[in-house]
């Protein structure tokens, strides 16, 4: 039954640990007297225009899947573009153009720290945060310019997982930044399974660890796509098991671990309350043996550890696996391609199985991929705020027809919801209330109560159930007995596991955790395939303390207790 009452999600909140202070960051290395903020004056419409105009200074990262469309006439003839001189009195000026994710717009950025010239606002990492917060480069007064200028909608979503997002922005006592927040559990595991093949072999859904394999086995040997042939798999994987992002992907390992209670690359609370790496923890040797167990019966593919995410997604287009782990968007790629190439397909996302007799918890993470900096000489700082408040106002608050023309329309370019834009955060219970928004639209036959977005979901439902097939992500997605009805069951019985550090990375960290997650990677595929026994684990443990891990322990559990 959908949980109809929401509760509060129960996240970290803390603050970050007080750095060693550094002479401020300026070229040629001589230290300047920091510009003064301007004074903050009271305001009583946060969506004031300025009048005349002014001229804010910015640069311009192009979204992955829109690269290939980029050019900076479309940039400067973006729809936000135009509105915000017209609705705000913005103009944006670009110091530069990258492709987000890109090396090039790293390095652009770094110069721009090192050398002292910054834009007025610049989207940074972590890592550049924490090295900003030890200059004078920035405008280190942004919680006042956030109380006083954010609109309420903005400041709902800025606080909807507590204040953990804010707290991680705070460097001595200060909110020096503006999180550019996201979900954070939208990046929990789910186990997506053919229920098409689990009804035609009189199958019930697994919910535990057993029942999985026993379904492996079945969907393995006993020719669920009928078509008489040995082609059929247990479970799609591929060679990064434990993803990139740390987060869940397609196609990955972390619900399979999590099930055991076991959360790599996660930083859990230990039973003496200090912090612990999960990657070395003892239910992780349980989730390696009976994916051990798996490889050596034939239950995963023989080569999956030189296979990569697009690689294996082919397996979903050919019908020839039916359970892998996964996100909530998997049901738009890469499944909706099997029922592209078979409409009588029926990928159905569950709960994850649990080993432990317990309820599987999936781990996720504080969800915050950028930061918003204001330079210090710039003469409105608080101008970063009313764009986030525009965004927000526009996103999920403005009529539908109003809505319809920051949608991309072009002629040959995906549609991908919003024209883009570096002034966007989006409020952490987004995709969860869409869900119960679309529910109730449904169970009322009224859709008067949704927004724009919410409106899209319902009537790609609508278009799905009059037999467009091509709207069937959707429905897995946002339709009852979708990613979200899981989600929801995830929700109202608090199933996440929330990796507990979310500081700047730590000096040991910046120079030996990429080498240990090297070693991590290696080492878990190898006891997967059967080259290193599940024995040797206690020596793998002390190589990776070797290489760090023992240090990078002490440092987050320093920040924990400062928090």
């Amino acid at each position: 039954m959908r949980a109809t009452k929401k509760r509060t999600i129960t996240m970290v909140t803390a603050v970050m640990m007080l750095l060693i202070l550094l002479s401020p960051i300026t070229a040629g290395g001589k230290q300047e007297e920091a510009a003064k903020p301007a004074p903050i004056e009271e305001v009583t419409d946060p969506m004031a225009a300025y009048d005349p105009a002014i001229t804010v200074t910015t640069y311009f990262e192009i979204e992955p899947p829109l690269a290939e469309f980029f050019s900076k006439e479309r940039i400067m003839n973006n729809i936000f573009q135009k509105k915000y001189l017209e609705e705000l009195g913005i103009n944006l000026e670009y110091a530069w153009f990258a492709a987000q994710s890109d090396e090039d717009s790293v390095q652009k950025k770094n110069i721009a720290i090192a050398s002292a010239d910054i834009p007025d606002i610049m989207m940074v990492n972590k890592e550049q945060l924490a090295l900003l917060s030890r200059s004078d480069l920035i405008n280190k007064n942004m919680g006042a310019y956030f109380e006083k200028y954010a609109s309420d909608h903005l400041k709902e979503w800025m606080y909807q997982e507590g204040t953990s997002a804010m707290d991680s922005a705070t460097f001595n006592g200060e909110i020096i930044a503006i999180p550019s927040t996201d979900s954070s559990i939208d990046t929990s595991s789910f186990l997506w399974i053919r229920n098409d093949w689990l009804k035609k072999l009189g199958l019930a859904v697994p919910e535990t660890m057993d029942e999985l394999y026993d379904v492996m086995v079945a969907f393995r040997d006993d020719d669920p796509d009928g078509n008489g042939k040995d082609d059929t798999l247990g479970l799609i994987l591929h060679k990064d098991i434990l993803t990139q992002r740390g987060m869940s992907d397609a196609g990955d390992g972390l619900g399979l671990f999590n099930g055991f209670g076991a959360y790599p690359r996660a930083w859990v609370k230990g039973s003496n309350g200090n912090l612990v790496y999960g990657s070395v923890q003892p239910q992780i040797k349980d989730a390696l043996s009976f994916m051990n167990k798996l490889y050596d019966q034939g239950l995963i593919e023989e080569d999956f550890a030189v296979k990569d995410l697009m690689k294996v997604s082919e397996l979903s287009a050919s019908g020839r696996a039916g359970i892998q782990y996964g996100a909530m968007w998997n049901a738009m790629w890469p499944l909706q391609s099997t029922i592209d190439n078979n409409p009588e397909a029926d990928w159905t996302p569950v709960a994850i199985p649990s080993a432990t007799g317990a309820p599987g918890k999936p781990q996720i993470k504080l969800n915050i991929p950028y930061y918003y900096v204001v330079s210090s000489k710039a003469e409105h700082p608080e101008a970063l705020i009313k764009l986030l408040n525009f965004f927000v106002e526009k996103f999920a608050y403005i009529p539908v027809d109003e809505y319809a023309q920051y949608l991309v329309t072009d002629t040959g370019i995906p549609s991908f919801a919003l024209h883009d834009t570096m002034f966007k955060t989006y409020n952490a219970l987004k995709n969860l209330e869409a869900y119960w928004h679309v529910s109730d639209a449904f169970d009322k036959g009224d859709t008067s109560a949704l927004n724009a977005e919410e409106l899209n979901y319902y009537n790609s439902i609508v278009s799905y159930l009059e037999g467009d097939l091509g709207m069937a992500g959707s429905v897995k997605t946002f339709g009852e007995g979708g990613a979200f009805t899981t989600m929801d069951y995830y929700y109202a019985n608090d199933l996440f596991e929330m990796d507990q550090f979310f500081g700047a990375p730590t000096d040991t960290m910046k120079k030996r955790l990429q080498i240990i997650k090297d070693k991590e990677i290696e080492y878990f595929t190898k006891v997967i395939i059967g080259v290193a026994s599940i024995d040797t684990f206690g020596s793998f443990v002390q190589e990776l303390n070797t290489l760090g891990l023992d240090k990078i322990t002490e440092e987050v559990n320093a920040w924990y207790s400062n928090r």
